[in-house]
């Protein structure tokens, strides 16, 4: 099996990236940080493995990028999207040149009790990710997997990174942030665009991690830019008061996961399913799951569900507007979420 990062600290690649350090690796890719010997800054240098812009790994990655890159510097959410820098090709592995990051969103989690990232915070990662979103989606690109581990935090000042290199003791994260009250400015990017698609070609049906997925993912029907709105609004709950809405699993099938399962749970809380999206569906996947009267078979007995029950770290009326925004986001019917342009102006996130 050939290597998914075919190179090491102190090599020079195209003649002007300095490797220093590994950030990261994933299955198809690694990221390290590299010194810009022209610009005298640093850089994330993404190394795909080899043949993953072409053949049987082929993504789509270097394209959107591109188009993200370059689309309209003007808008709100290019600033909130991982931007292209330079690529190149390296000993046939496709190489990307990002702006560093000092962290993801999942690592940030760490620095509040119990990794509960503070409501005023989070009002401000999420409208960013919204602005990134609807830039994304102004261009015809969908993300697909919106995760706590694609969502990064931004350096906000480069000298940390030195600082960083001359005392590795010290995460880019922990230097990133002065003093707790510097949390407030928080600034992310949706980063790692490696599953994205087009909306008018789609690299594979099946996409966002499994628990996240939208309805219409887990019926196999078509879909479109709206599965991001679904996917964030999953996320939500996860980064605010460390609650995952979905298992997909039942004690009296043995705690395994189960699309039944994961479809009960979401008709408990934000059902019933139209009958025009089970329509779409597979007519295998719907016609095991549904009857004639479109109602689950056998369901499995479960506690009443509500979503207040949910979520325990809000109250009152600010607890009120974050699930109608919730509910906004995961409509079952694609076509009644709302878009990630009109949610920014959802009560809960423009109230102080």
């Amino acid at each position: 099996m050939e290597s998914a990062h075919p190179v090491s600290v102190g090599q020079i690649l195209n003649n002007r990236y300095e490797i220093t350090k590994q950030l990261g690796s994933g299955q198809y890719s690694t990221v390290w940080l590299a010194r810009d010997k022209i610009l005298g800054s640093y850089s994330a240098v993404k190394i795909l493995r080899e043949h993953c812009d072409g053949g049987e790994n082929e993504t789509f990655e270097l394209d959107i990028l591109k188009r993200l890159s370059e689309g309209n510097p003007d808008h709100t959410g290019y600033q909130h999207i991982t931007r292209l820098l330079d690529h190149f090709i390296y000993n046939h592995h496709l190489c990307l040149v990002l702006k560093p990051t000092a962290e993801n969103i999942k690592d940030f989690c760490l620095f509040f009790e119990d990794a509960r990232i503070p409501a005023s915070i989070m009002k401000r990662i999420a409208k960013q990710l919204l602005s990134a979103l609807e830039y994304a989606h102004s261009l015809g690109i969908i993300h697909t997997d919106i995760k706590q581990d694609n969502i990064m935090v931004k350096i906000r000042d480069e000298s940390i990174i030195e600082e960083h290199l001359q005392n590795p003791g010290n995460s880019l994260g922990e230097l990133n942030f002065d003093d707790r009250n510097d949390f407030s400015e928080i600034q992310v990017v949706l980063g790692d665009w490696g599953t994205a698609s087009w909306e008018s070609r789609h690299l594979t049906e099946i996409i966002q991690p499994r628990l996240l997925r939208a309805p219409e993912v887990l019926l196999q029907a078509p879909w479109g830019k709206e599965v991001d709105i679904w996917n964030l609004g999953a996320l939500l709950p996860e980064l605010l008061d460390t609650v995952q809405m979905f298992s997909g699993r039942a004690t009296a099938t043995g705690g395994i996961y189960h699309i039944k399962h994961h479809i009960e749970e979401i008709d408990a809380l934000f059902g019933p399913f139209p009958s025009h999206l089970l329509e779409k569906g597979s007519p295998e996947i719907v016609q095991r799951l549904f009857n004639e009267s479109l109602q689950i078979r056998d369901p499995i007995e479960r506690p009443p569900a509500s979503l207040d029950r949910w979520i325990q770290c809000l109250s009152g009326k600010e607890k009120h507007n974050f699930l109608l925004l919730l509910r906004s986001m995961m409509t079952i019917d694609p076509k009644n979420r709302m878009t990630a342009q009109s949610l920014q102006n959802e009560l809960w996130l423009t109230s102080q």
